[in-house]
This record gives C-alpha cells, structure tokens and sequence, in this order.
C-alpha cells in the first residue's frame, strides 16, 4: 500500500512540475482521475406489488421505489483515459457504491402494518465511454459522453415485520448475486488548474437492467419482479494529463 501511494505521490508531482507550455490538445495524451459523490435515484421499484399470504394471513404488499427504502451513500470512482483525436478521448472507469436500508412501511398483513427491511444495495462497476470536448484550447473543457458496461451485484436478502403482531421473517431470497449491463450519458467540465492537473465536475445518468430474482417465500410471488433502476450519479474529479 505504501508503496502504491508513493507512485501516486510522484505521478501527481510530475505532472504539477510539467512546463506550462504543454500542448492543449487531447490526442496521444493519458488521463488518470479520482471521482466522489453519490446518486440520485430517479425510478425504479426494488419491490413490486404483490396480494399474496404471509405468517398464514392475507397481505399486502405496496411497490416501493429504490429512492424510498435506501439512503444514499457515496460512490467512489477512478478512471483512465486517452486522447484518440484533438477533443475526443477514451475512458475506462471502475466504480464502488453501496447503500444501507433502514427498514420502510410495505403493506399490511390482515389490516396491520408491515415493514421491510432489505439488506445493503452494493455494486463494483466497470464502463467504457467515449468523452468528446466541446474545447480543449480552454483552461475550462466541457464534454459529453455515452458511456456502456456491467455492474457485479452483491445478493439482497429481505425481511418482513409485522410488530404489532409479534411476527417477523427474515433472510428471504429475493435478488441473487447478478451482473448487470449499465449504459447511459455523461456531462461535465474540467478547469485547469496547471497544464497538466485539473478539477471538474460531472453530471451521469444511468440506466442499470435488473438483477436476477431469487426464489422468493411462496406467498410472495412477484415482489421482486423488477430492479431495473434509472439513477443520476453527481461527481466531483481530481485527475492528471501527462
């Protein structure tokens, strides 16, 4: 690890000391970036609908969107890229984000109330897009890019809870382990701050397919019946060009 900071250390010190007369263009130069920030849920139901049979009695269960039964967390990204023309450049992004759950009102099982409570949403995702600059000879670059890849999805368990009374199921099959394919837009900017080291922001909107149902509890049928998801990641980026 010391040992990886170090290269890190010296690259960000090479490219702060490059002279400021390095060339504007994009084409035969490398991009290396760190990105931070988090998503905006826009739709997509983690549960659906279902008129089914829970604890023996007759329940309920209301759809709910992802937006509404997790928080949101921080997504951490690093990419790669490389100039292929003057204002067009590839990129190569891996990505982490994970959110918690804290349990939301579901439904009702005979007429009382019911929670839910679902494991964390954990994904590692890997994209490939292409950035093209509306200007490179510019200190501030905006840029759009289609972006297409997979995401690996971690398995969600779900629990229902009916506290009034007294019952409670937990560790039910409900989304396995997936890998999902991801495709959508980005746009953003970059201000330099030197030749070589620069700031930015981006705006990102994702669509992601659905992971795979599990086996779910039989009076459950069809409460995972989607997972699709539309979400719009905000990042902020601290990156290189040499």
């Amino acid at each position: 690890m010391n040992g990886q900071y170090s290269l890190f250390v010296v690259a960000f010190a090479v490219a702060l000391a490059a002279p400021a007369g390095a060339q504007d263009d994009l084409e035969g130069r490398f991009t290396i970036a760190f990105q931070g920030g988090t998503d905006s849920e826009i739709s997509g139901n983690v549960l659906s609908a279902v008129d089914g049979e829970l604890f023996g009695l007759p329940v309920i269960v209301e759809a709910r969107k992802y937006r509404e039964t997790y928080d949101a967390g921080f997504r951490g990204q690093a990419l790669i890229g490389y100039g292929v023309t003057g204002n067009g450049e590839i990129v190569a992004r891996v990505s982490h984000y994970k959110i918690e759950s804290p349990g939301v009102p579901a439904g009702t099982v005979a007429g009382d109330p019911l929670f839910a409570f679902l494991d964390p949403y954990e994904e590692w995702g890997v994209e490939l897009g292409y950035r093209f600059y509306l200007a490179t000879r510019s200190r501030l670059k905006s840029y759009v890019a289609p972006v297409g890849g997979v995401r690996f999805l971690d398995r969600i368990l779900l629990g229902m809870s009916a506290p009034s009374r007294g019952s409670a199921i937990f560790n039910i099959p409900h989304f396995k382990a997936s890998t999902v394919a991801v495709f959508g837009l980005d746009l953003g900017f970059t201000f330099d701050l030197t030749p070589n080291f620069y700031l930015g922001l981006e705006a990102e909107l994702r669509y992601q397919t659905s992971p795979a149902a599990a086996n779910t509890a039989p009076g459950l049928s069809g409460i995972n019946g989607e997972g699709d998801r539309w979400s719009a990641p905000i990042v902020a980026t601290v990156g290189v060009r040499f």
